[in-house]
């Protein structure tokens, strides 16, 4: 019946419809016995592993073995649609394995379905290894190559699933933590992937000798694949060498931890939140499980809870983060300053839309060819970045603090350690007021700006007298009262010349209006006393002049006489003075 249905073209593909309708059916129910509903990270894994499948068997079929009659085809895509199939099954018990491994209360049934399922997987690709064979001996060797790769690699992804679901089982039935877990898991994860990718770089390999596709888009498909597993193999080895070096350094640096220490701390690990009944010591004194402490090793070298440094390298970066920022960090920010390249980086994942695209970075770098120019440090990409992660940590701090010292540091946990450590010192937002008085009128003039971590009194004087001297309106005389007004201020240790602004900005109208009015009553005192000392000052003068020009200044009796009706004139003056400007200040506020 079949070899009728296949004599037509419109038979053809009703076999075929049949044939996937079938397996979609058979699919449905081993989805509705083993695993249920499908979670949304499980249906994207399906679903890029899927088109991921279908691209590279379509350019295998057309491009590497140039199918042309109707029978291959059919053939070939019931071969590789059984696969796919297989394919799809592992990667969903892969999924479901990893899922089920670290819930709690999950009951044995669900896991006995799964490992069912997985050894129904290994039976049916030992089914297709033989079926290799037939074709080896019946048909070409090459193509029993072709087709036992594709077996061989399921079997070896179904293999590794089934171990490690076993593995994290055992793990599971035990009481506490099983210390050695992770170091099965671990090289079991080693062997499979390097004998996985070795398989599938030879069976690609394989395919680009066999084709003679060297000018063709396949070819272009395949080398690229190509690429991608040989960098994936150097990874892996590149990471297994830095494992051999944590544990090397970790059984040699980081002793195990007495009973006495256990006893002393009497706490969980902070990684995995179990007791420990064993567990390494750190130079800070944090004790950890052996396995968690090796697993944290592999991805930062600090210790989990204090961050201490404790590698030689982590430990010598975070000495010359911590440095004063004396002649040390001069020179860094005048080698940063000579750098004359400003450099755009662009990253695009392909990954992220289909899994088989490819992901690359661009770094534009633009020089400066001008001799003799420096170019000033400037906010690239990537900073701007990195100074927003740490602005979300730290709202308070300006950007442009944060990016200065990132330009330094090129490094967020840096900036953030030094903002913790208090190395960063914020600027805030200081009113300055320089009071400049005659005899009948008073001026207040008020300079917002930030104030330096190196603002003192002498400095905030300079300033005022910078403020006052570059107004163009104000005349000699002016300006000469201001001087003295200001040296007046100098003297006397109760004059205050910097009046704070509050730190925030208050969402009550009434907790605004106060703090505007307190601020106006500060400002109002400091103006009385700057006009008290200058009217104090010109009575001085006045006194002094007209003691001068006296006949009978040297009369000792007529002296003293008139120097005692000459201080009680002041004190008069003075209270009328007093009383005049207080009067004059309050009808402006009363208008105003």
């Amino acid at each position: 019946m079949l070899y009728v249905m296949r004599l037509g073209t419109w038979s053809v593909w009703t076999l075929v419809n049949s044939c996937y309708c079938l397996l979609i059916l058979v699919g449905k129910l081993i989805q509705s016995i083993v695993f249920g509903e499908l979670r949304v990270i499980e249906q994207q894994h399906l679903k890029d592993k899927f088109w991921n499948f279908v691209f590279y068997k379509f350019i295998f079929i057309f491009g590497v073995m140039n199918v042309q009659s109707m029978d291959e085809v059919v053939l070939w895509v019931a071969w590789f649609s059984g696969l796919g199939f297989l394919h799809l099954l592992t990667q969903l018990s892969k999924d479901r394995s990893e899922y089920l491994s670290y819930s709690p209360a999950t009951p044995w049934s669900a896991h006995v379905k799964l490992l069912s399922l997985l050894v129904v997987i290994l039976l049916l690709c030992l089914a297709l290894l033989v079926g290799c064979v037939w074709v080896a001996i019946n048909v070409s060797f090459t193509i029993f190559t072709f087709l036992a790769a594709e077996s061989v690699l399921v079997m070896l992804k179904s293999s590794y699933v089934v171990v490690r679901y076993l593995i994290q089982l055992w793990d599971m039935s035990l009481e506490g933590v099983w210390e050695g877990r992770s170091v099965y898991l671990y090289y079991t994860e080693l062997l499979f992937e390097l004998v996985i990718l070795g398989v599938d770089f030879a069976h690609h390999l394989h395919m680009l000798l066999y084709g003679n596709i060297f000018l063709s888009m396949a070819s272009l498909v395949i080398c690229m694949q190509l690429r991608f597993l040989f960098y994936e193999f150097q990874r892996r080895i590149r990471r297994h060498k830095n494992y051999l070096r944590v544990v090397k350094d970790m059984e040699s640096k980081f002793p195990m931890a007495t009973q006495e220490d256990l006893e002393q701390n009497a706490d969980d690990c902070a990684i995995c939140w179990e007791k420990m009944n064993a567990a390494r010591k750190l130079p800070c004194g944090h004790l950890f499980h052996n396995s968690c402490l090796r697993s944290w090793l592999e991805q930062d070298t600090s210790c989990p809870t204090c961050r201490t440094a404790l590698s030689e390298t982590g430990r010598r970066e975070r000495q010359e983060a911590g440095q004063p920022r004396g002649a040390n960090l001069a020179d860094a920010v005048v080698a940063q300053a000579n750098q004359q390249t400003t450099n755009h980086f662009f990253h695009f994942d392909g990954s992220r839309y289909v899994s088989w695209l490819p992901s690359f970075s661009v770094e534009v770098t633009h020089t400066n060819l001008m001799p003799g120019q420096q170019a000033h440090a400037t906010q690239t990409s990537q900073l701007d970045n990195m100074a927003r992660e740490v602005q979300i940590v730290f709202p308070s701090i300006p950007q442009s603090v944060i990016m200065e010292d990132l330009r330094l540091t090129r490094s967020v946990d840096l900036t953030i350690d030094n903002i913790l450590e208090g190395r960063i010192i914020v600027p805030q937002v200081v009113f300055l007021c320089v009071y400049i008085s005659d005899c009948n009128k008073s001026f207040a003039l008020c300079c917002l700006f930030q104030s330096l971590p190196s603002l003192t009194s002498g400095s905030s004087v300079e300033s005022q007298q910078f403020g006052a001297q570059s107004l163009p309106s104000l005349d000699q005389d002016l300006q000469v009262e201001a001087e003295a007004a200001t040296d007046h201020r100098e003297v006397q240790d109760s004059v205050t010349p910097n009046v704070t602004s509050g730190s925030r900005f208050s969402k009550s109208a009434s907790e605004r209006m106060n703090m505007l009015e307190q601020r106006k009553q500060v400002m109002l005192e400091q103006a009385r006393r700057a006009y008290q000392a200058s009217q104090d000052r010109m009575l001085s003068a006045e006194l002094s002049s007209s003691q001068l020009t006296d006949p009978d200044f040297d009369d000792p009796e007529s002296s003293s006489h008139q120097n005692n009706n000459s201080d009680e004139d002041v004190r008069v003056r003075r209270r009328a003075l007093l009383l005049e400007a207080t009067q004059r200040r309050l009808d402006q506020n009363s208008s105003s």
